[in-house]
């Protein structure tokens, strides 16, 4: 299911404060008066409410997807007065406007009072100039505030290559053991000797997913765990209902009475996916559980396909997750996110295909070999086509494999999606490879997208300087040989 929109029409709040202006202003004798200016305007006006009405053919209506904002809602709005030449602040009462218009707008130019007219409208266009500038060095300041690539991160990007690809596989050999280790069997054991006498007649199987399960964990990382009870794996709810929330209310409480086993109990109940967050007393891992995403386990599969079909998709995702830890970003970007980017990046170099087609058109010939050039090559790559992506034009889109425009995107949706579109008004979109119209990051700010960016572009500088710097230590070795 996708979002339901809420939707009110622009006009519909202009009209709506206009009317309480009126009628307030209209409260008082003092205003049964009318002048020719204002019969004029009067007139104005319902001359453009008629040609809007001619002209209007559709009308919105409520559905499952869109939802009508009440009205009253605007009672909480008050509409404020700017005068665009002294820039000084009228408040909201329409009488303190007409005050303002019989006076003489002054400003400050170089430090006397000096009435706006005698300016120029050059010197007002410079001012105003002047004013944008001053909020972009702002918001610049504030991003370098935030910006700043300490001390690990510097020295990670700046690894030679032999180091970094014997870091980076000592990482692999990491994630290839925790894929399967004894201690999974026991957690299992465990979940299912307290859960299944809890629900004694319907059928209960835990599925396993995440980074652990796909091959990019580390020994931190969280094991996911879906528990399906009552063969629920196929069915999909965009928000928990109850029936979840009753399933997750009661596992809590039996984790909860098993204090020795069960460690560090956390619930969130207030998320589209609920979860339980406890560490397994025996073996000290962190388990993230939940009773309604199925889809996690799917996305891990289809996660250990890409990366057993492009095995530096694995790479590139192992090298993306250890540097998003070191700018400290996790809150903001999640592991998959990045995994999904790093995807969509090489497919964009037809080094991995459009999943639309991938059951069909599997070619394991454009695999790459693992070697080091490369890998630092793709490495600084990602980081120079994301940190150039046009957000605010394009979707990170692994469905086609290819820059698709926000305003193109719902058109390429399959039919099944053709009412539950999803929200091209977001600072970033990157689509999910299986739930076709969620956004996984959604909830990224316009400043969050600028901050990535800056880190994007501070890591590159600093592999294209190391590059350099080994380049040219190379250069004077074979001088010396020679």
């Amino acid at each position: 299911m996708g979002e339901v929109q809420k939707y009110i029409h622009p006009i519909t709040i202009e009209a709506k404060l206009f009317a309480e202006n009126m009628n307030k202003l209209c409260s008082t004798p003092d205003f049964y008066v009318i002048d020719p200016q204002l019969a004029e305007a009067l007139e104005n006006v319902m001359t453009s409410i008629n040609n809007f009405l001619e002209k209007t053919t559709k009308e919105i209506i409520p559905t499952e997807n869109t939802k009508l904002v009440e009205v009253e809602k605007i009672q909480k709005l008050q509409r404020l007065y700017l005068c665009q030449l002294c820039r000084r602040d009228l408040g909201g009462q329409p009488t303190n406007v007409a005050l303002h218009l019989t006076e003489e707008c002054m400003v400050v130019e170089n430090g006397r009072n000096v009435p706006a007219a005698v300016i120029s409208k050059e010197d007002r266009k410079k001012k105003k100039e002047e004013r944008k500038e001053k909020k972009a060095k702002r918001k610049e300041d504030r991003l370098q505030k935030a910006v700043v690539l300490k001390k690990k991160a510097r020295f990670f990007h700046a690894s030679d290559q032999i180091a970094a690809y014997r870091q980076l596989t000592t990482a692999i050999q990491i994630g290839d053991k925790l894929k399967c280790i004894p201690d999974y069997e026991d957690i299992e054991k465990d979940l299912l000797d307290l859960i299944i006498p809890l629900f004694p007649n319907q059928t209960i199987k835990i599925y396993k997913f995440g980074s652990r399960i796909s091959g990019i964990g580390t020994r931190d990382s969280d094991l996911h765990l879906f528990i399906d009870i009552g063969d629920t794996f196929k069915i999909y709810h965009n928000r928990a209902d109850q029936a979840t929330i009753d399933k997750l209310n009661k596992v809590r409480k039996a984790l909860k009475n098993h204090k020795q086993s069960w460690k560090g109990l956390v619930a969130v109940e207030k998320a589209r996916v609920p979860i339980l967050k406890v560490i397994h007393g025996s073996t000290s891992i962190e388990c993230v559980i939940n009773f309604s995403n199925s889809l996690g386990h799917i996305n891990t599969q289809l996660m250990e396909y890409l990366f057993g079909l492009q095995p530096i998709a694995r790479i590139l995702c192992i090298y993306m997750k250890k540097w998003l830890h070191l700018i400290s970003m996790r809150t903001e970007f999640n592991t998959y996110t990045l995994n999904l980017m790093v995807i969509f990046y090489l497919q964009t170099l037809k080094h991995l295909p459009p999943l639309s087609i991938l059951f069909d058109k599997v070619d394991t010939s454009t695999a790459l070999f693992v070697g080091r050039n490369k890998l630092i090559k793709l490495i600084a790559g990602f980081f120079e086509y994301y940190k150039n992506f046009d957000y605010k034009k394009y979707i990170v889109c692994p469905y086609k494999g290819e820059l698709v425009e926000r305003r193109k995107f719902n058109k390429f949706m399959p039919d099944r999606y053709i009412n539950h579109e999803i929200a091209l008004n977001k600072p970033m979109i990157i689509q999910d490879p299986i739930q076709l119209n969620h956004n996984i990051t959604k909830g990224i700010s316009i400043f969050t997208v600028e901050v990535f960016r800056e880190f994007m572009s501070k890591s590159l500088q600093i592999i294209l300087q190391n590059k350099k710097m080994h380049m040219y230590g190379r250069l004077r070795y074979l001088r010396r040989l020679l």
